[in-house]
């Protein structure tokens, strides 16, 4: 701000302080001024400080504003485009951060098409910009947040599990502590504190899950060169969709089967004998469902967790569950009358969710083809909610084409397995 309003300030402040006095100097004893004048003394007081307050963040604007100026104290780029949008900027310095953002996706643009290493424009940066472009560690571009933001926001809608709405816990470590969430004690009248560890009763005492890992999940991508070459917004719009779709596919496929080794914990394993947690069950005839089979399920878990439950079926037991009727002819399952719900069975949400076993993968009626379940109290999905992404220049260059690892950390286990129930088909 310019020194004029600072000035213009000042001068407001100083006739209030100069009114105040004169007030003061009609009463010799301070004892006697009247309550009305006590009043107004203490009004035009409040106001000349007011007016100093104010006075002050001019002040401190106006300094912030010459630091900013300093080309050793701001790269020139980034200074050129906030003097452009000064004119725009509100007094809380949206401006500045709007400009800001649009260069840090500038920049990881200029990255994706050229490449970062051993690059001279990478090294023109300064220490802040060089920061939030490439992770010192691993030397890995980070995907900014305007970028990465809107590919977090869209997974739910193209992920069949995170749709269903598992637990999403955001986290900065490798592993998130399940005792947090589930080491808890209730009781009526008084609780005995003693040294024994709080449990929750309904998961499973002898088989306990004590953290959930976050893994790697990579996701390779190769683009043409004519691609790279386009507008920033359109390359930008190209890195979401096939991260997205890319990330959502692998996401689905571990959270429905997945082993725990360098990946999430899936349903399907927690259901199985190897890793045996979710034990709650209906056993039907070897690939053969039954609507009563079906109905019997969400009784197998407790009533808290029926509410909010949903099915989960793998893609043959999903087609023979829809072709189930009902005594009247009536279909059970029921298609979704409207975009983004999903289908339902006899009133519940019903997903087809494709990692899980087929019926009759094994000669018995033993593959937990359909579960049960709620999500929201069951299954905790930790998301370091950051991508990086590395760049391989040769490996695909006779092609026209350029590869990029995209990396997403990203963890999931059964929290509480008695909120699930298999069918065994």
């Amino acid at each position: 701000m310019s020194q004029v309003t600072q000035k213009a300030l000042v001068d407001k402040a100083l006739q209030c302080i100069h009114l105040a006095r004169t007030i003061r100097d009609r009463h010799p004893d301070p004892t006697k001024i009247p309550g009305e004048d006590a009043v107004k003394m203490t009004t035009l007081l409040k106001e000349a400080k007011r007016l100093q307050d104010l006075a002050a963040l001019e002040k401190q604007q106006d300094d912030m504003e010459s630091w900013g100026r300093e080309p050793e104290r701001i790269p020139a780029a980034l200074a050129a485009e906030a003097a452009v949008a000064a004119g725009q900027a509100g007094t809380d310095g949206s401006g500045y951060e709007q400009v800001r953002k649009a260069r840090q996706v500038e920049l990881f643009a200029k990255a994706m098409r050229h490449g970062w290493k051993n690059q001279q424009w990478i090294d023109s940066l300064d220490a802040a910009e060089k920061a939030n472009l490439v992770e010192d560690a691993t030397g890995e571009v980070i995907v900014p947040h305007d970028i990465a933001g809107p590919i977090f926001k869209v997974l739910p809608h193209l992920g069949i599990f995170r749709s269903a709405g598992p637990t999403v816990r955001p986290t900065s470590s490798d592993k998130v502590d399940l005792r947090s969430l589930t080491g808890a004690t209730a009781g009526w009248g008084k609780i005995e504190v003693t040294g024994a560890t709080a449990t929750d009763a309904n998961v499973v005492p002898n088989t306990p899950v004590d953290v959930v890992e976050v893994h790697d999940l990579m996701a390779m991508s190769k683009i043409g060169v004519d691609e790279l070459a386009d507008t920033d917004a359109n390359l930008v719009a190209l890195i979401t969709d096939i991260v997205s779709q890319q990330f959502a596919m692998t996401e689905d496929d571990a959270f429905a089967a997945g082993n725990g080794v360098s990946k999430p914990w899936g349903l399907a394993a927690r259901a199985t004998s190897a890793a045996n947690q979710i034990t709650q069950a209906v056993t039907g005839s070897n690939a053969a469902p039954t609507g009563d089979g079906m109905k019997s399920l969400p009784y197998r878990v407790p009533s808290r967790f029926r509410t909010n439950g949903a099915y989960f079926a793998s893609n043959d037991a999903a087609e023979a569950v829809a072709l189930l009727k009902d005594a009247n002819s009536n279909y059970l399952w029921q298609p979704s009358v409207r975009a983004g719900e999903p289908d339902t069975f006899s009133g519940k949400r019903f997903f087809t969710l494709e990692g899980l076993p087929s019926m009759g993968a094994s000669a018995a009626a033993v593959d937990p083809s359909v579960i049960f379940g709620d999500l929201a109290l069951g299954y905790l999905l930790a998301d370091r909610q950051r991508i990086t992404v590395q760049r391989l220049d040769e490996r695909f260059a006779e092609l026209g084409l350029v590869g990029f690892i995209f990396k997403l950390r990203v963890g999931g286990d059964v929290m509480r397995p008695t909120a699930f129930a298999k069918y065994l088909l």
